[in-house]
């Protein structure tokens, strides 16, 4: 994967209980992936700081993943096509990860609508 140092950020308010927390979604990385069942795409590294509380097994994850997705979406996929030899990807992909080498993280692919991202795959 090619590393870009795109530092942009959003403000998602994650709720929990009766507060929100302040992250910041910071793209980190971009590129081409190969997938076993989509095809060749792209794909976004989102590295939210500070991670929040039980962001993995939250019950709003899929609607957080879309729209970091569809906010990255129009600049990523020009970018990725102009850097790299990828014309037509075949899908675009969100991985949030945490951490280092011992992180986690939680990867979900999309069909691309109109330079957007469509229904999850």
């Amino acid at each position: 994967m090619k590393i870009v140092r795109a530092y942009a950020s959003i403000l998602v308010l994650a709720a929990s209980d009766a507060s929100a927390q302040d992250v910041q979604w910071n793209l980190v990385d971009t590129g081409v992936l190969n997938h076993s069942s989509h095809g060749k795409g792209i794909e976004m590294r989102i590295q939210p700081d500070p991670v929040p509380e039980g962001l993995f097994g939250g019950d709003d994850l899929d609607d957080l993943l879309l729209a970091l997705c569809n906010h990255y979406a129009p600049s990523v996929i020009p970018f990725v096509q102009q850097q790299t030899d990828i014309e037509q990807p075949e899908f675009i992909a969100v991985r949030i990860v945490s951490g280092g080498a011992v992180g986690r993280y939680v990867l979900e692919a999309y069909a691309i609508e109109d330079g957007l991202c469509g229904a999850a795959l």
